[in-house]
């Protein structure tokens, strides 16, 4: 497990180059889907930002369905829960391993093109944009999509009110949220020994 750790982060740190090299280190933007804007109590509201909340309720409902109804979904969680138990009841785990990493590229891929159109892309963008998602997990729980949504919109609150106060710590006050949520995690639930 320790060497596919480092293989992986030799591979992010070389696809970081390489995308630096290929791209070099100006940024850009895509097309927006529609030029629309929505005035709503005031505020004007982007087509864009709409299309990237329609897709994101979609793909949580779609994602529920899928995990709580299908059977492929369901094996994938038995393998997330325990690997050996749902290898003893036949479920391959190397197939959910398979679906596991087609899912977080499908599901990657089509947040960039949701996103390119809102955010200036670098050629280290998804570095930042993955961690500020896995805040959002575990303040949300990492098990339900809901409260991972809540707390995506929490971390994008927090992130544009940091903004206005302190711009340059803006990135330092989102991450430090992780840091309260975890150790409110650790008091609250029960520790026990591993076996």
């Amino acid at each position: 497990m320790l060497v596919l750790i480092i293989v992986s982060v030799a591979v992010h740190f070389a696809a970081l180059s390489l995308g630096l090299l290929i791209f070099g280190p100006e940024g850009s933007r895509t097309e927006a889907f529609t030029d629309a804007v929505v005035s709503f109590a005031g505020l004007n509201i982007s087509g864009q930002s709409l299309v990237v909340v329609g897709v994101s309720l979609a793909l949580i409902t779609l994602l529920h369905l899928f995990f709580e109804r299908t059977l492929k979904g369901k094996a994938l969680r038995a393998t997330a829960v325990n690997r050996t138990g749902a290898r003893l009841v036949g479920i391959g785990s190397h197939q959910a391993g398979q679906l596991s990493f087609a899912l977080s590229a499908g599901i990657g891929a089509l947040a960039g093109v949701l996103i390119g159109p809102l955010n200036t892309m670098q050629y280290d963008t998804g570095f930042v944009v993955a961690l500020k998602g896995f805040v959002a997990a575990i303040i949300g729980g990492l098990a339900s999509y809901p409260l991972a949504a809540l707390g995506a919109v929490l971390v994008g609150l927090l992130e544009s009110y940091s903004s206005f106060w302190h711009s340059a710590y803006k990135e330092v006050i989102v991450f430090t949220l992780i840091l309260p949520v975890l150790a409110w995690r650790s008091m609250r639930s029960p520790h026990t020994d591993e076996e």
